[in-house]
C-alpha cells in the first residue's frame, strides 16, 4: 500500500532521484543493474523515481514498464518512497497507475500526454482520469512543451490525490504565479535539477529532481545540505564548479540529456549500458570530454574492462 496523500506530500522536501532503466547491447533490460541503481538511489536520495525521461519510459513497451517500476519497488522495500512515471496514452496512463498502485508503488508522475497540443479542457480531462484510476497520489509533470495555465492549475488543485507539480520548464516569471496559484494544495519542486535548485530554493521550493545523483552523488548532497541550511551562495558555487559543464554537455545535442547520464555512470564504473534509439549515443569526442570532466570534479573511478558483457 503506498503513503498517504499527505505523506506523500510531505516527502518531497528533499532530493528526489531520477533513475535510468540500464540495457545490454543488445537493448534488453538489465535487470541487475537496474536493482544495483535503485539501491544506489535509495542510499542517497529522499525519494527515487522510476520511469522518469532519464529512465528512458518512452521506449519501453507497456509490459517493460510494469517490470521496471516493479523491480524498483521491490529492490527498495519501503526504505524510500519510490514514485513510478505513467503518460503518453489515455488508458496507457490509467492501466498503469493501476499497475502501479497493484505492485507497490507510493506515488505515479504523470507524463504529459504525447499530443499536447490541446486547450485547458482536453488537459484537465487527461490529468482528472489519470488521478481516478488510481488511489496513489499524483505528481503533474510540467515540461516547456507542456505547461499548465493558472486556470489549470486551480482546478486540478480540487482534485484529492493530486499532491505536487514537478517543474521542468525553468520559467522562473511563471512559476512564481503559479506557486500562488497553487497555495498549499500543491508540494511544488524544482524540476531541472541543480542548476536551478538555489533558484527554486530562494522561492521556498524545498526539493529537487537529480540525475547526476546516479553518478556523483557527493555533489547532489552538498547542494541540499546548503540549502537546507539556507545558503544559497554556497550552494550557487557549488553548482558552477561541479555541475555546470555537464550542464552544458547535455544540451549540446537533442537527446543528449539521458545520453551524458547513462555515458557518465558507464565510465564511473556503474552498469548503465547504452541508450536506446532515438536516443543517440555520445560522439568519441565528446566522451572524452565527459571524461575529463569527471575526473575534474573527482567523480571518475577506474574502471575494469567487459563491465558490461553483452
Amino acid at each position: 500500500m503506498g503513503l498517504s496523500h499527505a505523506a506523500l506530500k510531505a516527502s518531497l522536501r528533499g532530493l528526489v532521484g531520477f533513475g535510468v532503466t540500464p540495457f545490454y547491447r543488445d537493448f534488453t533490460i538489465d535487470q541487475e543493474s537496474l536493482r544495483r541503481n535503485a539501491a544506489h538511489l535509495a542510499k542517497h536520495c529522499d525519494v527515487v523515481v522510476a520511469l522518469g525521461n532519464n529512465g528512458e519510459i518512452f521506449s519501453l513497451s507497456f509490459n517493460e514498464q510494469i517490470l521496471v517500476g516493479r523491480c524498483v519497488v521491490e529492490e527498495i522495500g519501503g526504505r524510500k518512497p519510490v514514485l513510478v512515471g505513467v503518460g503518453f496514452s489515455f488508458s496507457d496512463t490509467r492501466e498503469l497507475a493501476r499497475e502501479a498502485e497493484e505492485y507497490g508503488a507510493d506515488g505515479v508522475l504523470v507524463l504529459p500526454p504525447h499530443y499536447s497540443k490541446s486547450n485547458d479542457e482536453g488537459m484537465f480531462a487527461y490529468y482528472k482520469a489519470a488521478a481516478s484510476a488510481t488511489n496513489l497520489g499524483v505528481i503533474l509533470f510540467q515540461t516547456p512543451e507542456c505547461n499548465f495555465s493558472l486556470p489549470l492549475l486551480r482546478r486540478l488543485a480540487e482534485i484529492p490525490n493530486i499532491v505536487a507539480l514537478k517543474d521542468e520548464h525553468g520559467d522562473m516569471k511563471q512559476f512564481v504565479r503559479q506557486k500562488a496559484a497553487a497555495g498549499d494544495h500543491f508540494e511544488m519542486l524544482c524540476g531541472v535539477g541543480e542548476i536551478l535548485a538555489p533558484s527554486y530554493s530562494a522561492l521556498g521550493v524545498k526539493g529537487f529532481t537529480s540525475g547526476l545523483v546516479n553518478f556523483m552523488p557527493q555533489t547532489s548532497l552538498a547542494i541540499m545540505a546548503c540549502l537546507q541550511k539556507g545558503l544559497l551562495e554556497g550552494a550557487s558555487r557549488i553548482v558552477a564548479r561541479d555541475t555546470l559543464a555537464i550542464f552544458e554537455l547535455r544540451v549540446k545535442h537533442p537527446g543528449y540529456s539521458t545520453s551524458v547520464i547513462k555515458e557518465a555512470m558507464n565510465l564511473c564504473g556503474i552498469p548503465a549500458g547504452p541508450v536506446r534509439p532515438p536516443l543517440p549515443p555520445l560522439f568519441a569526442s565528446d566522451v572524452e570530454d565527459l571524461r575529463k570532466i569527471l575526473r575534474s570534479c573527482g567523480a571518475l573511478k577506474p574502471i575494469k574492462a567487459g563491465t558490461h558483457p553483452r
